[in-house]
This record gives C-alpha cells, structure tokens and sequence, in this order.
C-alpha cells in the first residue's frame, strides 16, 4: 500500500539525501499555497478552481514525501487528499470543522517537516489527525465512485492517485480485484486474521487499498469484515481458495470494479522515470492528468541557489567595486585618454553588475505576508472576533536579509491590532462601525527606502490613557507626563514593559512584543512610526532600507580618520556659522526651519581629541526613530558606495559603530550606526 509506487523505480534503489534540502523547500512552499487556498476555500466553499487547487498540491506533495521515503508524511497527505476530494465530488461541505481539522493537518505537516530523522515523535499526533480526517469523511457520502456500503464494513473511496495505479496496472497486464473478506464472527484475534491476509495478498498482487484502513485493521476497529482493492494476474478462484485456508475467514467475495474506476481500453500505460530532482517528477508537477499547474505559479521559470553560494557571489562583486574606486581614482590622476575611456567602461560594467547582482539578492515580501492571513485567521478566531486581513503591495521586493528579519515584527504588529485594535463585534456594532473589522497590511516603494503600513479601523489609541498607564507602570513620574506631547506619549508603546492590556494573554500583555519590533527594525537601519485616531483606528508605518548588503554612504573625516554614514540616516548637510549656536540646557543646539536640533560633535563622542576652533562647522543633519541631530564632523568627503563587513566578535557591539567597508585606497573606515548615537 505504498502511495508512492509510481514513483519508484524496479530494480534501483534510489539515495534521496541529497534532495532533501530541496524536498524541504517545495514542501514548504505547498503548505503555505495549501493555507492560502484554504483560506480561500472557507470564505468561498463553492470555489471548485481552488478545491481543485488544493487537491493536485496534496497529492503532489504526497507523491514527493513517498518517493523520499517519508512514509509518515505521505501517509498524512493521503488522509487529506482523501478529504479535499469528498469536498470536490459535494460529498463534505467546507464549513468550519472541516477547515479547522484541514488546517491541523497543515500544522502537522509543517510539524514533521521539522522533524524528518525522529517521525516516531509525531506519531501519535499523526495518528489522532488521521482520525479525525477519517471522521470528516465518515458517513457524508453519496458518491458514485464508492465500492462497497455501509453494511458491508464502510465506503471506499478511490481517489485520483489510486485510480491511476488501478489504470497503471492494467494496462501493464494485471486486474484490479475488489474483495470482501468476512471472519467468524466468534473470531477473537480479528487483526491478526487481516494481518495474514494481508501478507497471502502480497504474494499474489499489490494492494492499492483498504477500508476499514491499517490503523483501524490493526486496532480491531471494524466488525466482522472489511475490504480490499488489489492489482493481481492470479486467478479469482486461487485468491479466494488461498484466502479461505486462514483460520476463522468465513467467506471471501472476488468483484469486479464498478466501471468508472475500471480502466479505458486502450489506456497507455503512466510513465515512469528515475527522478533527477524532486521538483521534475510526474507527481510533484501533477502531471497524472497530462497537467502542469500547480498551487506554486511559475516554478519553472525559477532556480534555487544555495545561499552560501550567493553570499561569495555578492562578496566577491563587492571587492570589484571596492577596486573600481581605486581605478577610478588612478585614472584622474593619468590622464591618457585610452586609460580614461577604459576606466570609464569597467564603472559602467561594474554598476551593472552590481546592479543585476543585487536584483539576486531581491525578494518578493510575499513570502513573508503569506503567513499572516492564517495567523490573523486563527487569532480572531479565539479571539472571537471578525476580522478581515487585506493584503496590498505583496509583489515588492526587499532583500532577502531584511525579509529574513522581519517576520517576527510585523507578527508583533498584526497581534497588537488583533487583541488592541479590533473590537468585539458587539462593541463595533454599537459604534456605528460594521461588525467585522478590517486591518490592513501594505508595502509600497517609497525611494530607497520600503514602506510598510500595519493599519486598523479598531477604537484606536489614547494618550491620555498611555501617559496614565505609563506612571502606575512606574515608567514615567507624574511631572514627566505633564510636559510629554501626545507624540512622545504614543511612542511609549515602544518601551519595554508597558502594555495597555488588563490580562496578561498568549497574544500580548507582557509589554515586551512593541519593544522587540522597536530593536529589530532600527538594527536594520529601519524606523518604526505611529499614528492614532481614537475611535477611528491605528496605523503603524515601519521604514526599511531595500538592502543591507552594498550602500550608498556619505564619507566625513573626523580627527584624520575617515567614516560611513549611511545615506538612508541623512536628511541634510549644513555649514553652521558659531554665532549660530546656542545653548539650552547646557546643550548646544542649532536652528534648522524653526525646528531646534541638539549638536554632536562626532569626535568627541567618540573619545577623540579634536580642535574646537571657530571656523565654519560641517553638520550633517541625521534621523533615527523620529530623532533628528547634527554631528559635526571635520570635513565631508562625498557620496560613495560601499560594502558592508561585519566586524569581528572581538569589536562587535561598540557602541555608535555598524560595521566597517574598505575604501578604494585599501583603508578601512567604519560605519556608523546612527541610531545608536543618537
């Protein structure tokens, strides 16, 4: 009863190791089509594109799991395909129940995915998933391609794939046999009498399937017979005799198939191949009915890379612009006009390099949003809240170290919206709001920066209560929440240990989840705001840098030393006379459109000796996490794009510094983290 038959090949003994990280990526990327389809099929149970979506991805993710040999999945993957297509032949209605049991096996899945070498660990979660998919099916069919009934020891299915094998084998030269086999009824060891039936069988054919199922078999979970479907060359006559010579059988009745199942004349045989790669074999692509689409769109248009290999791929491209600086450079100094044409040309080709290089590191934050409908799903449910989960802007790309990142902050957001934001359906009702809420998700290009907006039309948030929760938290002081503004009293949502909540819950309360976002995005050279309207809503706009990899920086020189200010963390560069300097609160201080920023001298906060002599000061005006200040550097050198080194363990962690980049002249120069300076 091996569902992956077809996939194997006679005679060779296949090593599948060495696809397994491969297996693992398509098999993620079915379940995660499977819960966006799911999603789907239970707000709109007559959608038949998508139940047929749903389908061919299960059985091609059963077809993979049985070709690796990962039986405990395949077997999992049957039970729901079995499911998916009571569902399709309008034998099971799509409600809830029936979701929610869907949606447990995809955990599952997910689950044993994780845990590939030790499957024994997961088997009794397995075991109570697959009774409750039998249990689904259990007495909800009137279909025409059911063998057997009731009173015969239950209803039996054939769904495609088993179809497929009963047509494979014929048209090789074998029948496909329906048998009933009935025991004494005074049989007292009734599974060790299906055991020996089983094993006689084997001799004679294949067994495609059997109702009561192995589990059932085994536990004694039938009465007092139960049914086979086989694939034999031997006689009927043989097969029953063979089978009545087992102690307390009492009788074996040999059928035919009702024709839908029995195979077309003429009927070429399915062909098998040895698989070279998972991904192109005839039942991870559902070709079993000569198609090719799938719930993964396009795959074939796309290659995996390891990415370790892309990583000394953008590594060594960042070395090349490193030297196209120092070429640069050389070339103003000789001006030959063969040598400046040529130096010309190698920036151009570097640029595009450079360029198509980066586009490889670009993913689409679909990926990334994907997860959240099921989440968002799942919590309003326990939440008992209606909620509606749009999604714009999937398509836009980020690089694939920030998208890497940040799922868990937007998991932080989307949680806060769904127990903070959202009201009860009661509440919103008598507001005058309609009884499902509504967040949105959305990301958009916004220069070289992404923009992703987290918004709800919930009660929104207070300051007044922010400031009040603040001070009985011990956060703030009375006097400290008189002078706050409303601004700085939203941002403390952000600090760590506050939360609104009454209770503590498993969604939020603890006040550590907004902080955690806070940290995250600004460790990404990002920046996380918020804006309310009591009762309208909130929106939470988080700010990231398309890549972390190669960036543009401003060079300055501060005490003979050269550093990197990232271009996303500048707003503007000033020349400031010293009359214009003033001093509150001993700090200084500059006038920049009626807007008042404090002063840094860079040198100095970086525990360098630096003249403080009275000449025009260069300031460059910076902004992290809605802070914005002017260090003042001695000189600014340009605009230059670098490469991004991380700094050893050794240096790592000092404060104001991100890492470090190799100028075209082979010095090293620092980068700053301006966020941590400011």
């Amino acid at each position: 009863m091996n569902s992956g038959a077809l996939c194997a090949t006679s005679g060779e003994e296949m090593d599948t190791s060495e696809y397994r990280d491969l297996f693992l990526a398509e098999a993620r990327e079915y379940l995660q089509g499977l819960n966006i389809a799911l999603l789907q099929l239970e707000s709109d149970p007559a959608n038949k594109e998508v139940l047929q979506e749903m389908f061919r991805a299960a059985h091609s993710l059963k077809g993979m799991s049985a070709t690796m040999g990962y039986q405990l999945l395949a077997n999992l993957t049957h039970q729901m395909e079995n499911v998916l297509d009571f569902l399709r032949q309008d034998s099971l209605r799509a409600n809830r129940d029936v979701a929610n049991i869907l949606f447990e096996s995809l955990d599952l899945l997910e689950l044993l995915l994780g845990r590939l070498d030790e499957p024994a660990a997961c088997l009794e979660q397995v075991d109570k998933v697959v009774g409750k998919l039998r249990a689904a099916c259990d007495g909800s069919v009137e279909d025409a391609g059911l063998l057997g009934s009731a009173a015969d020891g239950g209803a039996l299915l054939l769904d495609e794939f088993e179809k497929e094998m009963l047509r494979a084998g014929c048209a090789g030269g074998e029948r496909a046999r329906h048998l009933e086999v009935v025991l004494d009824a005074s049989c007292l060891l009734k599974s060790v009498r299906a055991y020996m039936v089983f094993k006689l069988l084997e001799k004679f054919g294949h067994i495609v399937k059997a109702v009561p199922g192995t589990q059932e078999l085994e536990e004694e979970q039938f009465e007092d017979r139960f049914q086979l479907v086989i694939l034999t060359q031997t006689a009927d006559e043989t097969i029953r005799a063979e089978l009545l010579q087992i102690a307390e059988v009492a009788d074996v009745l040999v059928r035919d198939l009702p024709e839908m199942v029995a195979p077309s004349a003429g009927l070429e045989p399915l062909k098998v191949r040895k698989v070279e790669l998972v991904s192109e074999t005839a039942i991870s692509q559902g070709e079993v009915n000569g198609e090719r689409r799938n719930i993964r769109h396009a795959a074939e248009k796309t290659i995996r890379v390891e990415t370790d290999k892309l990583d000394k791929l953008i590594n060594l491209v960042g070395e090349l612009v490193v030297n196209r600086t120092r070429v640069v450079e050389l070339g103003r100094i000789d001006v030959a006009a063969e040598l400046v044409s040529a130096v010309e040309q190698l920036d151009r080709i570097t640029t595009d390099l450079l360029s198509a290089v980066m586009k490889l590191r670009m993913v689409p934050i679909k990926q990334v949003f994907d997860r959240f409908p099921r989440m968002v799903r799942d919590l309003s449910q326990e939440k008992g809240k209606k909620i509606n989960l749009e999604i714009r802007g999937e398509e836009t790309e980020l690089d694939r170290s920030i998208v890497n990142q940040i799922g868990d902050p937007l998991v932080h957001l989307l949680r806060n919206s769904v127990d903070h934001g959202i009201e009860p359906p009661g509440v919103r009702v008598q507001s005058g709001k309609p009884e499902e809420g509504t967040i949105i998700l959305e990301a958009r290009h916004e220069g070289s920066y992404v923009l992703i907006r987290v918004s709800d039309d919930g009660r929104g948030i207070s300051a007044g209560e922010m400031l009040k929760k603040a001070v009985e938290k011990g956060l703030l002081s009375s006097a400290e929440a008189q002078r706050i503004s409303e601004e700085e009293a939203l941002r403390l949502i952000f600090r760590n240990g506050f939360s609104t909540a009454e209770q503590v819950t498993d969604i939020s309360g603890r006040g550590v989840g907004m902080d955690a976002v806070k940290t995250v995005i600004e460790s990404m050279n990002g920046s996380v705001e918020i804006k309310t309207s009591p009762g309208e809503g909130s929106r939470f706009y988080v700010r990231l840098p398309l890549t972390l990899a190669i960036i543009k920086a401003l060079l300055v020189e501060v005490a003979g030393e050269i550093y990197a200010i990232p271009i996303e963390s500048i707003r503007e560069n000033l020349y400031v006379a010293p009359q214009d300097i003033k001093t509150i609160r001993g700090e200084k201080v500059i006038n920049v459109r009626s807007e008042v920023l404090p002063l840094i001298y860079l040198g100095e906060m970086l525990g360098m000796q630096t003249d403080s002599s009275e000449e025009i000061l260069s300031v460059v005006v910076v902004e992290a996490a809605d802070r914005k200040t002017g260090l003042v550097v001695d000189v600014l050198l340009g605009q230059q794009e670098i490469v991004i080194k991380s700094l050893s363990r050794a240096v790592e962690g000092i404060r104001g510094v991100a890492g470090a980049t190799v100028l075209g002249n082979g010095r090293v120069a620092l980068i700053l983290d301006v966020s941590s300076l400011i």
